[in-house]
Order: structure tokens, then C-alpha cells, then sequence
């Protein structure tokens, strides 16, 4: 649970929001809390509403109501629908959108019961559908993790949360010193976000995130495990994803090769596009199940009703790169979960793995600047 901002989502239950009453907690995030919520004339829906500090500062208010905008233009019908914004009386944003019946693919994951390689590849396929669909309409989800994957009573798996999205602007200029922002989740960043390199990310971004999930639900962790948020990210930066068969032995070689390239440290390693690795992941389950994909639902529910799901893998990442010519970039951290802030610096070196097919210096050594909890 996201501890800072239990108490204050807590508090809201049984409060009304305009016109709607904010009848129990599902999630709280690392920037939002969802409710159940019932509006004045009888309506189910879920709402969303932002931290009250974030809602002081501009630009988060700005990109949580964008989410409405985002969610509702990728046009498919897994992706969650946006009804309507509005703000409380103090002025903090929320977002209604339709009330899903089911649980998210962390609670899954967090539950005793087994994921078999077919439940998850009939899930990715189902995202990939999604993410194809964002892509073709310019937009990047950008925090694809099993926590934004919500699997319904009807078994289909719905994307959530595009309040990180990012809509592909062609006439955009992102300068090579620039100092910008990214929030995300340490587990499932690619390399390239990680660092916080905004002109590097694109669809290629979130075929790594699906990757990282298929990873996660197969082996039981995360490609890269460390200690905090910050030292996760830094692995992320500097280290390739471990292959699926070093955690899963035994596993179908076209499985590991199908992961293996979601999780290619470089983005001109991994496949091209969504619907190319929705091709690739079709043959896979073909191959070892003997069937074609289904359509019916491949996953029922956990036994038990688990809680909110955490927060606490969110950070912020701010990142000031050199001018060009430069030796290192230095990457600060926020984590939002525990307020623990450090600065690094990374130096450019001639070692791989970290050279990227857009001309990327590698980086691969860190050192700390500061560190403070």
C-alpha cells in the first residue's frame, strides 16, 4: 500500500464528490486513489481522484486530466473509458470512469495460485491489441505493469491509467540537454525511460513493459531485483534483462526467444511493433499448446480478495543531461513511496550493454553524488 497516502484516501470514503458518493477504496497508487462510487441517480462507476498534493502542482493536475482525453482517443474497447472530470470543493481533481468487475492482473500475481505460460501470453496478446491500437493513434501508455492490467469477470484484459501516457507530437523538438520529468514504475521502465530520455521513447517503450510483465508472471519477479525503487532503476540503466530461462528452466525455447526480445536492452533488438509481437506470440502459444489463441477467458478469479494494490515501486525520475560533448549524465531520483531522494551520476564508457541503436553513448559506470533518506 502507498502508506503517505492511505490515511487521506481512507478519509474520502463515504464523502461525496459532486454527484457521486465515494462508497470504498480499490487502489490507492503512487498519484491517485480509485473508489467505488455510486452517482445520485443509482449508477456504479469507479473514480479517480488525485493525491492532494500533486494537486497543488500544476503540471500533475494538468497530466491526470489529460488521462480522460488520452484513454478515450486510443479507440479500443479495452481500453477503460474516461465519462467524465470534475474537482472536489478544495479543488483537487478526479476523473469517473466505468466501474470494472474483477481484479487486476497484480492481485494474480500476488495470490498463491500458478500463471501457466498460456494464461499469460492470452493476457499479453489481449494488451498487445490494445497498445496497437495507442500506437497507431500516436500514443505511448508508458506505465504498462501488471497493477495498469485489469482482468474482468467476462475474462478480458483491460488497460488502465494513461495518466503517463505520452501523445506523439511530430512537430515536438526534444533538445539533448533538456531537463525533464518522468514518473513511473522501477520494474517494468525500458532502459531508455529509465533514464529518462523523452526523445528515445516510443512504442518500442511499451513492448518492453509487456515483456517485463511476462517475465514477472512467469518467474515470479522482476527482471531486475534490488533493494529500492532508485537501485532498481539504476540496474535497469546500466544492465540487460536476465534471459527468461535463467529463472524459468526448462521453458520452451520460442518462449524464451519471444520474452527475451521484448526485454532486448536495445530498441532496435525488440520487435518492431505491437502487432508484430502479437504475430510472434500467436505462433508461440500455437506451438506449445497445440490450439490456436482463444477467445474465452484463460484466467479465473484469485482466491482471495486481495488489497489495494501498492504504489510503492513509483518514482520520480528527473533527469539533467550534459551539454553535447559531455562525459556523463546525472539522473536524480525521487521515490514517492518513501521520500528518499539521491543523485547519480553515470558515466559514458565504451562497454556494452548500454549502447543504443539511436547513437546513444553507452553508459554503464555510477557513481552516487548524494544520497539522503
Amino acid at each position: 500500500m502507498a502508506r503517505p497516502y492511505l490515511e487521506q484516501a481512507q478519509a474520502r470514503v463515504g464523502t461525496t464528490a459532486r454527484k457521486w458518493t465515494l462508497d470504498r477504496l480499490i487502489d490507492v497508487g503512487g498519484m491517485a486513489a480509485v473508489y467505488g462510487g455510486t452517482h445520485r441517480n443509482g449508477n456504479q462507476v469507479a473514480i479517480k481522484v488525485l493525491h492532494k498534493n500533486y494537486a497543488e502542482m500544476p503540471e500533475a493536475k494538468e497530466r491526470f486530466l489529460r488521462e480522460g482525453y488520452v484513454a478515450n482517443k486510443v479507440g479500443h474497447k479495452d481500453a477503460v473509458t474516461v465519462l467524465d472530470d470534475d474537482q472536489l470543493d478544495d479543488g483537487t481533481p478526479f476523473l469517473v470512469m466505468e466501474l470494472l468487475l474483477g481484479h487486476p492482473l497484480e492481485s494474480y500475481l500476488r495470490s498463491s495460485r500458478k500463471i501457466l505460460p498460456a494464461q499469460i501470453l492470452f493476457v499479453a496478446h489481449q494488451i498487445l491489441d490494445v497498445l496497437a491500437a495507442a500506437h497507431e493513434n500516436g500514443i505511448i501508455h508508458r506505465d504498462i505493469k501488471p497493477g495498469n492490467i485489469f482482468i474482468t469477470q467476462e475474462g478480458a484484459a483491460k488497460v488502465l491509467d494513461f495518466g503517463l501516457a505520452r501523445v506523439l507530437d511530430p512537430g515536438s523538438n526534444w533538445s539533448a540537454t533538456r531537463t525533464g520529468t518522468v514518473i513511473g514504475t522501477a520494474s517494468y521502465m525500458s532502459p531508455e525511460q529509465a533514464r529518462g530520455k523523452r526523445e528515445m521513447v516510443d512504442h518500442r517503450t511499451d513492448i518492453y513493459a509487456v515483456g517485463a510483465v511476462i517475465f514477472r508472471a512467469l518467474t515470479g519477479r522482476t527482471p531486475h531485483v534490488a533493494d529500492s525503487p532508485m537501485d532498481r532503476l539504476l540496474l535497469v540503466m546500466t544492465e540487460k534483462a536476465p534471459s527468461l530461462a535463467s529463472f524459468l528452466p526448462g521453458a520452451p525455447a520460442d518462449l524464451v526467444a519471444l520474452v527475451d526480445r521484448a526485454l532486448a536492452f536495445q530498441k532496435a533488438d525488440r520487435f518492431a511493433t505491437a502487432r508484430e509481437m502479437q504475430d510472434a506470440l500467436r505462433v508461440v502459444y500455437q506451438a506449445n499448446t497445440g490450439a490456436p489463441l482463444p477467445t474465452g477467458p484463460q484466467l479465473v478469479p484469485p482466491p482471495v480478495r486481495q488489497d489495494a494494490v501498492s504504489g510503492a515501486d513509483d518514482v520520480h525520475v528527473n533527469v539533467a543531461i550534459e551539454e553535447p560533448g559531455g562525459d556523463s549524465i546525472f539522473v536524480e531520483f525521487s521515490d514517492i513511496d518513501t521520500g528518499r531522494a539521491a543523485r547519480f551520476r553515470l558515466r559514458k564508457t565504451s562497454s556494452p550493454p548500454a549502447v543504443d541503436s539511436d547513437g546513444d553513448a553507452p553508459l554503464s559506470e555510477v557513481s552516487v553524488v548524494f544520497d539522503e533518506d
